[in-house]
């Protein structure tokens, strides 16, 4: 959570729900974010069958003062990771201990050994938090597990590792006997000299909805990610850019005796899948690594609606081999504040391979719905795709409408329903995957709702002593991760990690009529467009059409609106009329309700 004044940030951490727990964040958090305006048992929640009691310590490392005991949030909480795992284990025998570990913008750096043994206890290890934590070490293996009891480590990011001891495991080292759950976690740019460059697990383990990039493993030997001569079961995860170094054996995954993998994707690992065997199956998944050494390497069975890059993973009749239009394959956040992803287009061999009946994980890694809004089958790997299915009108006083008439969700708030008055409002952009919007004004003022929204501001013209009136529009980057303020001559202003592409000052272009921006679907370009619905395109951007092209005269155009996919948009009139392009589909508008304004300045998609 962000409270700005004079321009500055000043942060308080809010604890955030956890998408695969049974956690939530409660009602409203505290305060208003505004700038300037003018690897082998499922984690389960709760206490499992047989525990005595559970309970939940706290990590907290700018917060926190103590060293053992964290048994509060706060100050009361243990300041390292270390001293919260000693804390666990001083638990009574068959105690569900949850260690909840705060997230900021400092890492934590240490090693992490877990030795849980008091018979019939788990210990879950997760990240909370607006950002979610990072654990790093300035050598050795990150977290190493030696564990009898079961271990979960769910939504943190785990990077920078370096395992040199056997058997390797640059983030996660397991040599322990109780099963390990890695939940909702990002392993980036860890390293081994042996085998498995992010997770070395002897014992077989479970990975679900997590990230796995620029991972690394010895030359020759087995597995840039996840190495698991136990055996593995991956589902709704991601796995790209992992190599093994001078060799291609097991570029993504090396497992034996049991290799299941479901809704996964893998995308440029070298060969993306050794199995030895046991039973290893594939399912509604991507394989994408031909280029690179192929896609898989020992004996799969096929259950169905797989898509592969070349013809090495046996594939049947229900799934497609050698496909040429999987389509590129970036991670991205894709509008989620967790692991990013890999987006496919709805062009992709990979979009709606999946029958209804086959859609057995009802969310993708991001956890939004499969099938997804607006389609009727489901898509393959890890990323699922969704149309809006509404839309929210703004008004030049912050005022909010939403469309359609009774959708249950949508609305966040409105500077009106604050007590707020102001005229100026030019633009609304969605935050925080489609669950709050920010407003601007046309002095690139912005405001984020709803109310202790934890994220979504990242500055504004008057916090940098900017001085305008001229801003129409403002729109966030693809990852949530910045916004682009535009003004009516066509310049372009870039907050947080937004890139600027061009402009049409910047291009030579006179023009005082643009009143709206729209993103590309990677987020290298970007669209501009004029009052009388003329686009203008920079970067990779790509036009669906104009009102000039199709010979319609107006001077009303306020908004340019992506949809989800960014197939299509709309194009907004100040008197509440929509125009629908490419993908994009009319759901209602003012003027087809027999609303009679002139106020309407800006529109967002809706996904419920």
């Amino acid at each position: 959570m962000r409270i700005i004044r004079s321009g500055q940030p000043r942060r308080v951490r809010v604890r955030a729900g956890r998408p695969f727990r049974r956690r939530t964040l409660g009602s409203a958090a505290a305060a208003l974010l505004c700038g300037l305006f003018g690897l082998s048992a499922i984690a389960i929640s709760g206490v499992p069958s047989g525990a005595a009691a559970s309970v939940t310590l706290y990590v907290d490392n700018v917060a926190g003062t103590m060293t053992t005991g964290c048994t509060a949030p706060g100050a009361s909480a243990c300041k390292t990771v270390t001293q919260g795992v000693a804390a666990a284990l001083a638990e009574a025998p068959g105690t569900a201990i949850t260690l909840d570990v705060a997230g900021s913008s400092t890492n934590y750096s240490e090693s992490v050994t877990v030795n849980l043994s008091a018979a019939g206890s788990t210990l879950d290890i997760e990240g909370t938090g607006a950002t979610l934590p990072t654990v790093t070490t300035p050598a050795g293996s990150v977290f190493t597990n030696t564990s009898s009891d079961d271990l979960t480590i769910g939504h943190m990011t785990i990077t920078g590792g370096t395992a040199t001891s056997v058997p390797g495991g640059g983030g996660l080292k397991n040599t322990g006997t109780g099963g390990v759950t890695v939940n909702a976690d990002t392993f980036s740019n860890n390293a081994t000299t042996l085998n498995g460059g992010a997770i070395s697990d002897t014992g077989g383990g479970t990975v679900t909805a997590s990230t796995f990039s620029g991972n690394t493993a010895g030359l020759g030997l087995h597995a840039g990610a996840v190495y698991a001569p136990g055996g593995v079961s991956i589902t709704n995860s991601t796995f790209a850019n992992n190599t093994v170094s001078g060799g291609a054996i097991g570029g993504a995954v090396y497992g034996a005796g049991l290799v299941l993998v479901q809704d996964t994707l893998f995308g440029n690992n070298g060969v993306a899948l050794v199995a030895t065997g046991g039973i290893n199956t594939l399912a509604n998944s991507v394989l994408d690594d031909a280029s690179t050494g192929g896609d898989c390497a020992g004996t799969f069975t096929d259950n169905g609606h797989n898509v592969s890059s070349d013809n090495t993973c046996g594939l049947g009749p229900n799934s497609i081999s050698s496909s040429t239009t999987i389509g590129t394959l970036t991670l991205a956040a894709n509008g989620s504040t967790g692991p990013q992803t890999a987006a496919i287009t709805p062009t992709s061999s990979a979009a709606g391979i999946v029958p209804t009946a086959a859609c057995t994980v009802n969310t993708d890694e991001r956890g939004q719905p499969r099938p997804g809004i607006g389609y009727t089958t489901c898509d393959a790997g890890a990323y699922e795709l969704q149309k809006s299915t509404g839309y929210d009108l703004a008004g030049s006083d912050g005022g909010v409408f939403v469309f359609p008439v009774g959708q249950p969700k949508g609305f966040f708030g409105s500077l009106p329903g604050l007590g707020i008055h102001v005229n100026n409002v030019v633009g609304l952009v969605p935050t925080n995957n489609y669950n709050g919007y920010n407003l601007a004004g046309s002095d690139g003022g912005v405001f984020v709702f709803p109310l202790g929204m934890p994220s979504g501001f990242y500055g504004s013209l008057p916090g940098l002593g900017v001085h305008v009136n001229n801003i129409v529009g403002i729109v966030e980057q693809p990852d949530g991760g910045g916004y682009l303020l535009v003004g009516r001559d066509g310049g372009v202003f870039a907050f947080g990690d937004a890139k600027y592409y061009g402009s049409l000052p910047g291009s030579g272009i006179v023009a005082n009529n643009i009143v709206g921006i729209a993103p590309t679907f990677d987020g290298k370009g970007y669209f501009l467009v004029g009052n009388n619905g003329s686009v203008y395109p920079f970067g990779d951007a790509v036009s669906h059409g104009s009102l000039p092209a199709m010979g319609i005269n107006v001077s009303n155009i306020v908004s340019v609106v992506p949809t989800a996919d960014l197939g299509g948009y709309w194009l907004i009139g100040s008197d509440g009329g929509v125009f629908a392009f490419g993908d994009a589909g009319f759901v209602g508008s003012l003027p087809g309700l027999n609303v009679k304004v002139s106020n309407v300045v800006g529109a967002v998609p809706t996904l419920f």
